[in-house]
C-alpha cells in the first residue's frame, strides 16, 4: 500500500504505522501525529495541476512509479471512462498520487499545498482531489483562514487546539471514507502552503501535541465564528453530540464586536420561490408567508414552514440556510417580518453555535484570559491534553449528558 495512504489510513505510533482496530485504544506520538486527508476540490471533471520541484507520479492501488519528474507544469487532469487522462496521456488507473520529494508543492488554482495530492476518478466520471499532509502543516493552513493572524495570541492557541481536536476525531472516524475533511465551511476552511502567516503558524508550533478530551477520548470540538450571544447544544449537530463540553446554552456577549453578532437580510417573495424551484421542492407561489414551527434550546430555528401555493412545506433551520445560500443566511438564529412582498430576516450570529465562538474568544483573550481558560468556558468539563497520553477512540454519546 502506498506510503502516504498508509499514513494517512493509520496511525503513526511510537513502534511505526499500524492500522486502528475496532474498539483498540491506540496511543499516538506526540512528534508525528500522522497524515490528514482534505478533499480540495471534488465532483469536477478537470482540474489543472502544477507541481514545483521534484516529485514522482504513482498508481495509488499498486504503488508503481509511473514517472519521476523534476517539476510538472499546469497540465489538465480530465476523468474519462478508461482512466484519468494526464493531458494527452491516458493513465489506465483509477487514482494518481503525486508524491513531492523534499519540498515541492503543488498548486491548484493558485493555491500551494504541502505533501502529497492523489487525483481520483470517481463513478461519475469526475474527478475528487485530495491533499495528503502532516496534521501541524495542515492546521498551518487552516487557523491562518479561520482567524485574523492579529488576533491574540492566547485565542489563536485556544482556536489551534479545538481545530486539532476536530480534525483528529474526523480522521479516526473515517477510516473507511475517501477523506477525512473538506476545505470548506463544511468542515474547516483550509488554504494549504498559501494561507500560512508567521503568527498563527506560531500559534500552531506552541501548541503541538495539545488538544481537547472528555472522559479520555477525543470529541468533536466544534467552533463557529459568532454565537451572537448564546452557544447551542451539540445535538442539534446529531444525537451523537449530546455531551457536556457541547451542551451549549454558554452565555456570551463577548462577540459583540463582530460584524455578524446582529445582520438583516431582505429578501423578496420571488427569491425564496425561485430558490425552491431551482432545489426541485414543491411550489409555493404565490408566497403567502415563512414562519418558525420550532426551536432549539438556545432559541434558534429548529424548523420552519414555508406556506404558499396551497400548501406548507416544512424545512429545518439548516435546509433553509441550504436553500438560499450560508452566506447570505448566516446562521439559524432567525425572525421573520413580512414586508408587503419582502421577507425581513433579523439574524443573530454566524455558524451553527455549537462549541467554541471565534469572536467571543478574541475579547476573552484580549481580557487576559489564557487558552486554557477560553477552552474551558466554551466546553465544559473539557481538558487539555497530550496526544501522548490520550487513548484514540473517539468519543460517541447515545444522548444526553
Amino acid at each position: 500500500m502506498n506510503t502516504w495512504r498508509r499514513a494517512a489510513l493509520g496511525l503513526l505510533v511510537a513502534g511505526g504505522i499500524g492500522a486502528p482496530s475496532a474498539g483498540a485504544a491506540m496511543q499516538i506520538a506526540a512528534d508525528s501525529p500522522g497524515l490528514m486527508r482534505i478533499a480540495i476540490a471534488q465532483g469536477e471533471p478537470q482540474v489543472e495541476l502544477t507541481v514545483t520541484g521534484q516529485f514522482r507520479l504513482t498508481d495509488a492501488a499498486t504503488d508503481e512509479v509511473l514517472r519521476y519528474r523534476p517539476r510538472m507544469p499546469q497540465i489538465t487532469f480530465r476523468a474519462v471512462p478508461e482512466g484519468i487522462l494526464m493531458g494527452t496521456q491516458l493513465m489506465p488507473v483509477l487514482e494518481l498520487m503525486i508524491e513531492p520529494i523534499e519540498d515541492a508543492t503543488v498548486r491548484l488554482r493558485g493555491q500551494r499545498f504541502r505533501g502529497a495530492v492523489s487525483v481520483v476518478r470517481q463513478p461519475n466520471q469526475t474527478l475528487l482531489i485530495v491533499n495528503h499532509v502532516d496534521l501541524e502543516d495542515y492546521l498551518r493552513g487552516v487557523l491562518a483562514k479561520e482567524a485574523p493572524d492579529y488576533w491574540p495570541s492566547e485565542a489563536l492557541k485556544a482556536m489551534a487546539i479545538a481545530s486539532r481536536t476536530y480534525a483528529l476525531f474526523q480522521r479516526l472516524s473515517k477510516n473507511d471514507a475517501a477523506y477525512d475533511v473538506t476545505a470548506d465551511v463544511m468542515s474547516q476552511l483550509y488554504g494549504g502552503k498559501s494561507a500560512e502567516r508567521w503568527r498563527t503558524s506560531r500559534a500552531v508550533r506552541d501548541t503541538r501535541g495539545l488538544v481537547l478530551t472528555y472522559h479520555g477520548a477525543i470529541f468533536p470540538a466544534f467552533f463557529h465564528s459568532t454565537c451572537g450571544g448564546m452557544t447551542e447544544r451539540g445535538s442539534v449537530m446529531g444525537n451523537a453530540y449530546d455531551i457536556e463540553p457541547l451542551r451549549g446554552g454558554v452565555a456570551c456577549s463577548f462577540c459583540d464586536e463582530s460584524p455578524f453578532y446582529r445582520w438583516q437580510r431582505r429578501l423578496t417573495k420571488g427569491d425564496i420561490v425561485w430558490a425552491m424551484k431551482q432545489q426541485q421542492r414543491p411550489s409555493v407561489w404565490p408566497l403567502d408567508r415563512v414562519e418558525a414551527t420550532k426551536f432549539t434550546p438556545s432559541g434558534r430555528v429548529a424548523e420552519l414552514a414555508i406556506v404558499g401555493g396551497g400548501q406548507q412545506v416544512a424545512l429545518t433551520g439548516y435546509d433553509f440556510r441550504a436553500l438560499l445560500g450560508f452566506d447570505r443566511i448566516r446562521s439559524t438564529w432567525l425572525q421573520f417580518v413580512q414586508e408587503g412582498d419582502d421577507i425581513v430576516i433579523e439574524g443573530r450570529g454566524w455558524g451553527h453555535g455549537v462549541g467554541l465562538c471565534q469572536w467571543g474568544t478574541a475579547k476573552l483573550a484580549r481580557r487576559g484570559m489564557s487558552a486554557r481558560e477560553i477552552l474551558s468556558f466554551y466546553y465544559p468539563a473539557a481538558e487539555v491534553a497530550a496526544l501522548k497520553d490520550v487513548n484514540f477512540t473517539p468519543l460517541v454519546s447515545s444522548g444526553g449528558s
